[in-house]
């Protein structure tokens, strides 16, 4: 049996519970650890890529270990208050201090560090006090931060990889981290601007990749300051590394999660430390916990001997989790979960949309939580109202129409314009190479002159001896790249558009024919989505011989459009409610089998136990708005008791803010209020019901019913609003569940409707109509029924936000904006991702930032960032895979060489280690280099050879028909001419380009084949002769050249 523990202070377990019925007793064991509790194979430590080229016998120094498997066997017990003993549950020390709540004499607490005054914005948000993005510091081999028999350069970069291979590791990592890896970020130009040479963008994209590399390999550890510092190929650069480190630290790139983050060495004191400073952050949901986890990793990282910093998560309710919550179900047992997990309903958030490109959800749920998961297919069957399945082609007609019409809104959509930032070589950094030139101008430097078109005229300010290459380019428009990206159906007539895809046309219309939604989405400055769509949808009507059964198909897909925004899609703003777009992560949507809620316990309880308090209800908020540490902020709950606190992270939803519920003193600026009033926040229900047995498709993860309009077989939009969304969709369960469930989607209207309709109502309806549809099945009444209401629960009073009609994308960052020592996180607070699961993680992520930030001041970037480069004899080294290089014999009053730094050991087993990839070089030649890259696209050739002709044309037609004899015509016109162009070019055209691409398939596969060969061959060869050379020179003998034997 296991060991039965508690959760929070004051709340019930949750995670294990086995319902009582008349075969079954009550077990909670709820804090049992995720990894035991599935009963899944605990994740196995993995050593990161310290791969050296000598023997296993030679003293190369062995890699240590980063940290022990997450296990609970050792666990100490719980105390009496519920809470594991000094280790936390896996036995690490605690650093959040006593689980007391602090009384009212903590506002005595002396601050950690300095008062920063400069660190805080004022409470409008376009001005703000100027805070530096960085400051200057020394050298990070002469800080002390960091071991220095542990540094070394490449011995965080595997051996054996040929550099190509290795670059496109770290390219697939920056993806997988959310970063672009050709373009350094908004924020990290900021920092480096004044200290980064333009032409080291790439060396220092390559080492950032790189770091990045080693967090994605193995997100069961952090990544310590030497790992980083060991990406980097020369001790020049290990500056670069540090700050790269600290930079993907602090904003929550790696070390996130439920990971031990190492704690830095520090000098002992006497004495108790001081405690503080004292973080509040205020709702238990996954964005709250996450912030919270992430500011005990930040403190852990940044820790010093001085100051015992201590962060306190207070919940109103009884359980953690917020809109993630995970119902017990009790009517029946489940024999086909895994063991130590029970049946139980996702009542809020329920799908993970999508692990790749950078979902941090990834790391946790997969990795770090070892979470089981079941992933979900599209394939699905919609049921019309007589019970009989819609075809797969109407299905699909109605499907790419509403799809088409919903695309042909998007010319009335804001324009965002992304700021462009210093961005590498992509081609070197493939390749994983860099260049080591430096002429002294600075990224600003240089920006500022590409910007006033002024780089010609640049000098650099010091000799290179090198060619000055590329450097670094922005990102530029360039008029033939991706022409083969056509935009069809939303530039072609809706006519030719719908022929395309199936349908027929009524009389009197033609293929050039296009419906118009100029005037009505013109109509009004705040014009919303669904008038425009109505509108679309009754130019179709007259174009199209669409029928009811049509119109129930195209009003179901909106009430799906209207689940994913939890509003009526006539509250939605026509240019701004898919503001996010381009942000969605990829790979398939999943569920978590045993319950979503074990995401943010795991949040909770590991690598230690987060001090949380529940059933606090915070009743006021009293902060300092000038963010100066001039004065303490106060939390003061309904039950009395008072939390005094540095910093306040609110996490509650937008839904709270808009009721007023809690008081702010002061009042929130009106740039906040604002905000909070123009965004939108909307409601979704849940209908779930428990049967004895499954009468539906076992194999298939959803099922579509189609509703009745108001008035029987209406043509007109307006006669569904009502119905559509009541129970829409019906998600099946048993996979995550373990047991006969299925939970009905209440969306748009209806979600509103379900909050003041009784139980009986809602369950009587919905069988009833589950039983029309089943007509050939006994479908008993269910066992079990749970219906939510959001929108009655104070601490919610809705599921998620949207964009209103009068809100703007901005009022995502503007509720994001702190105001003094007042931050906020949660969905509403984050503009890429709203409305999710991970954009409440990532907001909490980003929140945790700017309190380090507060706390500790910016990062401290070394000057000289890169030391100059001595002047020393050199001999030709190489890699194992041939790439030539220069390195110094002998390093002549080096700052940053081992000579200075450690033991001539250390310079001896490099030295050795250089010797051995000379001469094996030298023996059996350079690696063999990939093939080049051919484009296998005919249209890629075709756009080549007729662009300026097809732009010429569409430029004579404009002209023919403008005043304007110089009239251009814009690219994406051109592009559509360009793909209409090669779809009704004659096959003998087209032919000689699809020859060719066939020529060049074939010649790739061949090269490609012969590549494979000869690397293999190689690889060989290379291990041969290391182990020959070994032989010949062992490292018992060595003497380092130039040293007196």
């Amino acid at each position: 049996m296991m060991t039965s523990t508690t959760g929070p202070t004051g709340q019930t377990a949750f995670i294990n519970q086995v319902a009582t019925n008349e075969r079954s007793t009550e077990l909670e064991s709820g804090q049992q650890l995720i990894f035991e509790m599935e009963g899944s194979e605990r994740p196995k430590k993995r050593l990161r890529g310290f791969e050296y080229l000598a023997s296993p016998n030679s003293h190369f120094p062995v890699p240590e270990s980063q940290g022990q498997p997450v296990t609970s066997k050792n666990s100490p017990p719980p105390d009496s208050n519920g809470n594991k003993g000094t280790g936390g549950s896996m036995g690490y020390p605690s650093i959040s201090g006593s689980s007391n709540t602090p009384a009212d004499t903590s506002s005595t607490l002396s601050p950690s560090v300095d008062p920063r005054k400069f660190t805080s914005p004022l409470t409008t948000p376009e001005h703000s006090v100027f805070t530096p993005a960085c400051v200057a510091g020394v050298s990070v081999l002469e800080s002390g931060k960091v071991d220095l028999a542990k540094c070394r350069p490449r011995s965080s970069i595997p051996a054996h990889l040929t550099p190509e291979v290795y670059g496109q590791q770290c390219v697939a990592s920056a993806y997988a981290c959310r970063l672009d890896p050709y373009s350094l970020h908004p924020k990290e130009q900021e920092a480096l601007q004044d200290y980064l040479c333009h032409m080291h963008v790439t060396l220092y994209l390559n080492i950032r990749n790189g770091i990045l590399r080693l967090w994605t390999r193995n997100a069961m550890v952090s990544v310590t300051r030497e790992e980083a510092l060991g990406v980097a190929k020369d001790y020049r650069w290990m500056n670069l590394a540090s700050f790269a480190h600290d930079w993907l630290v602090r904003n929550g790139y790696i070390n996130f999660g439920s990971v031990e983050v190492p704690m830095p060495i520090v000098p002992p004191r006497r004495g108790r430390r001081r405690e503080g400073p004292v973080i509040v952050v205020v709702g238990a949901g996954v964005g709250g916990l996450g912030c919270a986890r992430q500011l005990e990793g930040l403190f852990r990282h940044y820790r010093d001997a001085e100051t015992a910093p201590r962060v306190i998560v207070v919940e109103g309710r009884r359980r953690i989790g917020g809109r993630v919550y995970s119902h017990p179900l009790r009517s029946m047992e489940s024999k086909s979960l895994p063991p130590g997990l029970v049946p139980k309903a996702e009542m809020g958030a329920q799908i993970i949309v999508g692990f790749e490109n950078g979902n941090p959800l990834d790391q946790i749920v997969r990795s770090q939580l070892a979470l089981h998961y079941h992933l979900l297919h599209d394939s699905s069957t919609i049921y019309d109202i007589d019970g009989s399945p819609v075809g797969f082609v109407q299905d699909s007609m109605n499907d790419q129409l509403h799809v088409n019409l919903l695309e042909r809104t998007g010319k009335y959509r804001h324009e965002v314009l992304i700021p462009t930032t210093a961005q590498g070589e992509a081609d070197m950094i493939d390749a994983g190479r860099e260049s080591t030139s430096d002429d002294g101008l600075t990224v600003r430097e240089y920006e500022d002159a590409r910007r006033a078109g002024t780089t010609h005229l640049l000098l650099p300010t010091k000799r290179t001896r090198r060619h000055r290459g590329a450097g670094h380019r922005t990102v530029e428009i360039e008029p033939i790249d991706n022409v083969a990206a056509d935009s069809l159906g939303t530039e072609d007539p809706a006519a030719s558009f719908c022929l395309a895809i199936g349908w027929r046309l009524n009389a009197g219309y033609s293929e050039d024919d296009t419906i118009e939604l100029d005037d009505i989405a013109r109509a009004t400055p705040t014009q919303t989505l669904g008038a425009v769509m109505d509108e679309g949808v009754k130019q179709y009507q007259d174009m199209l011989p669409m029928t009811p059964k049509d119109m129930r198909l195209q009003n179901w897909h909106i009430a799906n459009m209207e689940y994913s925004n939890a509003t009526n899609f006539k509250n939605l703003s026509l240019s701004s409610w898919d503001q996010d777009t381009g942000n969605e992560f990829e790979g398939e949507h999943s569920q978590v089998i045993g319950g979503y809620q074990q995401l943010p316990f795991g949040l909770y309880s590991l690598p230690t136990k987060l001090d949380v308090r529940t059933n606090k209800i915070v009743q006021s908020i009293s902060y300092d708005p000038t963010g100066s540490d001039s004065r303490k902020s106060v939390i003061q709950c309904e039950d009395g008791e008072k939390f005094v606190a540095d910093h306040v992270v609110f996490t509650g939803s937008l839904g709270v803010l808009k009721q007023e519920t809690i008081q702010f003193n002061p009042p929130l600026p009106d740039w906040k209020l604002g905000a909070i009033k123009r965004l939108g926040f909307g409601l979704m229900n849940k209908v779930i019901l428990v049967f004895p047995e499954p009468f539906w498709d076992e194999t298939r993860d959803m099922f579509g019913l189609l509703r009745e309009p108001t008035i029987y077989n209406s043509m007109n939009p307006d006669d569904y609003v009502k119905n559509r969304g009541r129970c829409y969709i019906f998600w099946n369960c048993m996979q995550t569940a373990g047991l006969p469930v299925i939970t009905g989607i209440m969306a748009g209207d209806a979600a509103y409707e379900t909050e003041t309709t009784s139980d009986a109502d809602i369950i009587s309806e919905v069988v009833s109509q589950l039983r029309n549809v089943f007509k050939h099945t006994s479908i008993p009444d269910p066992v079990e029924t749970i219906i939510t209401r959001w929108a009655s629960d104070k601490f919610t009073r809705g599921s998620y936000s949207y964009v209103a009609t009068e809100a703007r994308a901005e009022d995502y960052d503007l509720m994001a904006r702190p105001v003094g020592s007042l931050h906020f996180a949660g969905e509403a607070t984050s503009r890429n991702h709203p409305a999710t699961v991970h954009g409440a993680y990532l907001s909490g992520i980003r929140a945790a930032a700017e309190v380090i930030e507060s706390v500790v001041g910016p990062i401290e970037i070394p000057t000289p960032l890169v030391p100059e480069k001595p002047v020393t004899s050199t001999v030709p080294a190489a890699t194992p895979n041939g790439i030539q290089h220069s390195e110094p014999v002998v390093a002549q009053q080096q700052p940053m060489t081992p000579s200075n730094h450690m033991a001539d050991e250390k310079l001896r087993r490099e030295t050795y280690h250089d010797a051995m990839r000379l001469a094996i070089s030298a023996k059996i030649g350079e690696a063999p280099i990939p093939p080049p890259k051919v484009a296998l696209n005919p249209f890629l050739l075709y756009q080549k050879d007729f662009w300026s002709k097809c732009r010429d044309q569409c430029e004579e037609a404009r002209r023919a028909g403008s005043s304007n004899p110089n009239v251009k015509a814009p690219r994406d016109e051109i592009r559509h001419a360009l793909g209409q162009m090669w779809r009704n070019a004659p096959v003998e055209e087209k032919q000689p380009y699809l020859d060719q691409v066939e020529v060049s398939r074939a010649l790739k596969e061949r090269a490609w084949s012969e590549f494979k060969v000869a690397a293999e061959e190689w690889d060989r060869q290379f291990l041969q002769a290391k182990a020959e050379w070994c032989v010949q020179h062992p490292y018992e003998g060595w003497v380092t050249p130039g040293s007196a034997e």
